[in-house]
């Protein structure tokens, strides 16, 4: 943008800092009062629920004016924006230069939490700083989809900022210019279409990510089904392998059986027949004496 088209939306100082020091949070439990800026920088969501739940003032204010929503939404934190919002947080609360939380939201191209502030009555029109609403900082930020739901919920487009800019001449993204001078063009009979134009829109795209996030569980089915497969084949594989290994090991057992079993044979049979040998020279000695002690007889007749 020229100078002349600027939105300088780039004021953060009032976000720097948490809060007071006299909001300091007991760290023993919830007995004590919450930070809940701190909740929110350290994303504990259960601390932040779990305080608001006890009753907490979700409108309390840090050191630089913010409350806990608008802190939140400039930091991106939609949960903890949802969970403010749903103790009853003021979505038209506004900083010290009257930058409300759905400003951020768009600025920031916080669909969801955009979509909730609308919900919970945000202001469409809140003029915040240099005369900026909504509209001007989504189409100055190029956020697109934030042009259309602002569009759709009724954003005019006609209002300037202290630049004298329209969000129309702020426009960064052709698809966001186009919807802001059809509306220009058309009025309100217009908006009507483009809403059911971006509720189609929103729609394909729900359908799309469902698509996509079947496909996904698909593939990791899949992918897991192989992993599973390849798994059994292994176990198959090594069962196979213990069973080799098991019909090895008994061969080798039986092999060393009946190696000890003729050895042993072997081993009975030299003994049987070293015993029947001593017991024949036994007998033949025997015999031999026999023998002897007849001639010696015969010599003395």
């Amino acid at each position: 943008m020229g100078a002349d088209d600027k939105v300088t939306y780039d004021n953060e100082e009032d976000y720097e800092e948490g809060p007071d020091d006299e909001d300091a949070e007991d760290e023993e439990g919830l007995d004590e009062h919450v930070d809940l800026f701190e909740a929110i920088d350290n994303n504990d969501i259960m601390r932040l629920q779990a305080a608001l739940d006890l009753g907490q003032d979700a409108e309390e204010t840090s050191a630089n004016g913010l409350t806990p929503l608008l802190y939140a939404v400039h930091q991106g934190k939609e949960d903890m924006a949802a969970a403010l919002l749903a103790a009853n947080a003021d979505p038209n609360a506004t900083s010290r230069n009257g930058d409300t939380a759905l400003h951020w939201a768009a600025y920031k191209g916080l669909y969801e939490t955009a979509e909730l502030l609308i919900q919970n009555a945000a202001n469409l029109e809140a003029v915040g700083e240099l005369g900026n609403r909504p509209l001007h900082l989504a189409a100055a930020a190029d956020q697109t989809q934030l042009v259309g739901l602002l569009l759709a919920k009724g954003a005019q487009t006609l209002y300037k900022n202290a630049y004298g800019n329209s969000p129309y001449k702020v426009a960064v993204g052709a698809q966001a210019a186009s919807w802001i001078k059809r509306l220009q063009e058309g009025g309100e009979a217009e908006r009507l279409v483009l809403a059911e134009e971006l509720k189609q829109t929103r729609e394909e795209e729900r359908l799309q990510v469902e698509r996509q996030e079947e496909e996904r569980r698909e593939k990791e089915a899949e992918q897991e089904e192989k992993a599973m497969a390849a798994r059994r084949r292994r176990e198959e594989e090594d069962a196979e392998e213990d069973r080799r290994d098991a019909e090895e090991a008994a061969r080798l057992k039986a092999e060393e059986e009946e190696r000890r079993r003729v050895e042993e044979e072997r081993l009975r049979a030299e003994e049987e027949a070293r015993i029947q040998a001593e017991e024949e020279a036994k007998r033949a000695a025997a015999e031999a004496r026999r023998k002897k002690r007849e001639e010696a007889k015969k010599k003395k007749k």
